[in-house]
């Protein structure tokens, strides 16, 4: 299966196929929510740094149904942010299950965000950032910050990581609450080692993982932005900050991205206040959680959803 999904990022990455989003509910009636984009004042720093991307709408796709707002949830609602590469992935029909084991393992409703991919024009950062924004304001109008948990898979892990960087540096100024804790599952972590495809045939788990060298530096190539502000935001290693709440990290031991995530885990425990725990499954490969079900792992991946909500069960 490793050679399979290789191949298939590989193609993609040569072709350079477009993943257009979708607003539009379609069949999904009201489990998509039409997200608009943020008042002016949340976009600030970093998230304003680019004149010719500015904020946008977005929406989202609520597993398995919308919460009741107005009803007590037992479980707290995860904001879920998908992977992908920055240009690829949609959770219409590629998050079915991450999802279940979610929904099933972790929080009463998931929030499956859409946001721009850096593969269509006016995608590169900091849009998918101001997607995630808008996204988190949104719930926060009907959903208090203490029962919000951020999620993020790969690509999506790198959103969360932003987001939690932004909230801390601009939380007071915009108005933008912490939420209660966050889940980084095989958080892709530097995003500038993939503008040079040879640094990542270097890398210790090269040969044990699927995902592809020519697939990550298109990633890369179309998201990186070149302002200096944003360094921190495309690589947070050597820039760790204090976490606006508790973060649990997981990641496959054989994973390309393991020893950046471990690195990242090292970093942000020196600040502190920052309470960051690292789970490892020492055998397994890229993003269990999202696609476990195709490469062998769901029994794993169950099992890593399971410590996760066990992890949110336990924060005050």
């Amino acid at each position: 299966m490793n050679s399979l999904m290789n191949t298939f990022l590989y193609h993609l990455a040569v072709v350079e196929g477009v993943t257009q989003l979708d607003l539009q509910p379609g069949k999904l009636g009201d489990r998509f929510v039409a997200i608009p984009r943020g008042p002016q004042a949340i976009f600030v720093g970093v998230a304003a740094s680019d004149d010719a991307i500015v904020p946008s709408d977005t929406g989202a796709v609520w597993f398995p149904t919308p919460p009741r707002t107005t009803a007590p949830m037992a479980k707290p609602v995860i904001l879920h942010f998908h992977p992908g590469g920055y240009v690829m992935g949609d959770v219409r029909t590629d998050a079915t299950f991450a999802a279940q084991v979610l929904t099933e393992r972790v929080g009463s409703h998931i929030c499956m965000c859409l946001y721009r991919l850096a593969s269509n024009p006016g995608g590169r950062f900091p849009a998918a950032l101001q997607d995630a924004l808008s996204a988190y304001h949104h719930l926060l109008q009907e959903i208090p910050a203490s029962n919000i948990i951020l999620s993020g898979d790969s690509a999506g892990g790198h959103i969360v990581i932003g987001l939690l960087r932004y909230i801390a540096d601009h939380g007071v100024e915009t108005g933008l609450t912490p939420p209660k804790g966050a889940l980084l599952f095989s958080p892709a972590i530097d995003m500038l080692a993939p503008l040079e495809p040879g640094t990542i045939t270097k890398t210790r788990n090269y040969n044990n993982d699927y995902l592809d060298p020519t697939f990550l530096s298109w990633g890369a190539k179309r998201f990186v932005s070149q302002n200096t502000e944003s360094r921190p935001y495309m690589n947070p290693l050597g820039h760790p900050f204090k976490s606006p709440c508790s973060i649990w990290v997981f990641c496959g031991g054989c994973e390309l991205f393991c020893d950046d995530v471990t690195d990242f885990v090292e970093q942000m425990k020196t600040v502190k206040g920052n309470e960051v725990e690292l789970r490892v499954e020492r055998l397994a490969n890229h993003d269990i959680v999202f696609a476990g079900n195709l490469t062998g792992w769901r029994s794993q991946a169950e099992e890593a959803a399971y410590e996760a909500g066990r992890w949110i069960s336990k924060l005050s």
